[in-house]
């Protein structure tokens, strides 16, 4: 018995020197680069969507709760980017109709066509609970914190249209799959 246990210690033991040694010898460093082919997009790979300065991250992308919460959060963010970019786009081309988001997309593009543009108002969400999932649609019931917003004319100076912080708002958000893109839009933003 030990000396069939030593006859394996030793051919194991001298399997491993092969490979070692045969991984240690001197090789040369390749000169050519990987083909163009090799960085080109795979199937599997999802087109934009968003923004080129903030594209929609892949989590968002996908049909579960992660996914759900992963782009209620890259919408609000996108409505947050209104306060330094007076680009509504995004937020329609990710609502399928969603009135309250149209609404804000629809003020965003009134105040950005009349020269005037927004200073606070950033949205940030207090809590999450789990998205609850039906086929292809999702629900979510949050609350959110709103900052003081403030609207400017091209002077700078505040104009009507601005809102109070708030604090611990309960929200709605309703989603559904849209499978051609992959990703979620919005059909339902509901706050107080």
């Amino acid at each position: 018995m030990t000396r069939r246990w030593s006859l394996r210690l030793l051919a194991c033991l001298g399997a491993g020197a092969l490979v070692l040694t045969g991984c240690s010898e001197k090789q040369e460093a390749s000169d050519a680069l990987p083909s163009s082919s090799s960085a080109a997009p795979t199937e599997d790979e999802l087109p934009p969507l968003g923004p080129e300065d903030m594209p929609m991250p892949e989590e968002a992308r996908t049909q579960d709760a992660a996914g759900a919460e992963a782009f209620v959060r890259y919408y609000i963010d996108l409505i947050n980017r209104t306060s330094t970019v007076m680009d509504a786009k995004p937020l329609r081309d990710l609502s399928d109709g969603c009135r309250d988001c149209d609404r804000i997309a629809t003020n965003t593009e009134a105040d950005g066509a009349a020269g005037h543009s927004y200073r606070g108002g950033e949205i940030e969400i207090a809590s999450f609970p789990a998205p609850l999932l039906k086929e292809s649609t999702a629900s979510i019931a949050l609350r959110i914190n709103q900052a003081p917003l403030s609207v400017v004319d091209a002077a700078g100076q505040s104009i009507d249209g601005g809102s109070d912080a708030y604090t611990d708002l309960p929200a709605g958000i309703g989603l559904a799959w849209d499978a051609s893109r992959s990703t979620w839009l919005m059909t339902d933003f509901t706050v107080g």
